[in-house]
């Protein structure tokens, strides 16, 4: 493949990704305001507790009973509420930022492959569909050895790939997702296990109503790092192995 062809695939999975931002935005704003509403109201509730606490100290002439050391109590609870939401909320603010600063990134370098499965997963609970009753289960190699390559080439195939396996599971009962890191003495391997409609041989090819997806993309625009692939059906679960020399 050559480098104006990898190129144009970039562009078009940059493109794919890019379209979703409809869908995406809403659930990151939800996300958000959840966390903001969090920190406004116990914000609200910290200062009438305040006030009515401080009336009390004032009206009894200083004299601390348990009314009011019970009320001191829970003025520092809710203070330490609200750093809770106000972290939450760094937190989620840092997820989406990281991820598009990740698609900025086309310097070659080191890539520890776990930490990018991670933020990726990270960045993928805003995508409404992360929440249909979906079961991921996370099992990364903290020790991985690191690749080389550009880090916005496996960030934007490894989410699209992720996805695609996400995709399969819409319509079964049992939805579980189930996302492996590790390596032996010449690759790192990342397995996706999903639950979803068996794979087929065309699978790399189209999403579950037929259309194009940008799984084969994904795949192509890694191959250029060494990158094998298999996909297998085991003990109910679909497969993909993606071995990546290091």
């Amino acid at each position: 493949m050559d480098a104006g062809n990898e190129e144009g695939i970039f562009k078009e999975l940059k493109k794919d990704f890019e379209s979703t931002l409809g869908e995406l935005i809403p659930g990151a704003l939800h996300n958000f305001a959840n966390s903001l509403s969090g920190i406004l109201g116990r914000s609200g509730l910290l200062e009438e507790r305040a006030k009515k606490h401080f009336e009390l100290i004032t009206n009894s002439g200083c004299q601390i009973d348990d009314e009011i050391l019970e009320g001191c109590k829970k003025i520092i609870y809710d203070a330490d509420l609200i750093a809770e939401e106000a972290n939450r909320f760094l937190c989620l603010f840092n997820d989406v930022a990281g991820k598009f600063q990740r698609l900025q990134d086309t310097d070659l370098q080191r890539i520890n492959l776990s930490e990018l499965v991670e933020a990726e997963m990270k960045f993928l609970q805003f995508y409404p569909d992360s929440k249909d009753n979906i079961k991921i289960k996370l099992t990364l190699d903290r020790k991985i050895p690191e690749v080389s390559g550009v880090k916005a080439d496996y960030s934007i195939s490894l989410l699209e790939i992720i996805r695609h396996s996400m995709s399969f599971m819409k319509d079964s009962e049992l939805k579980d997702l189930v996302i492996s890191t590790g390596h032996d003495d010449s690759h790192v391997y990342v397995k996706i296990k999903d639950t979803g409609t068996p794979v087929a041989h065309d699978r790399s090819l189209h999403d579950p109503d037929g259309e194009k997806s940008g799984f084969s993309n994904a795949l192509l625009l890694l191959k250029k790092y060494g990158t094998l692939v298999q996909l297998a059906y085991e003990s109910g679960f679909n497969v993909i192995s993606i071995r990546i020399p290091y």
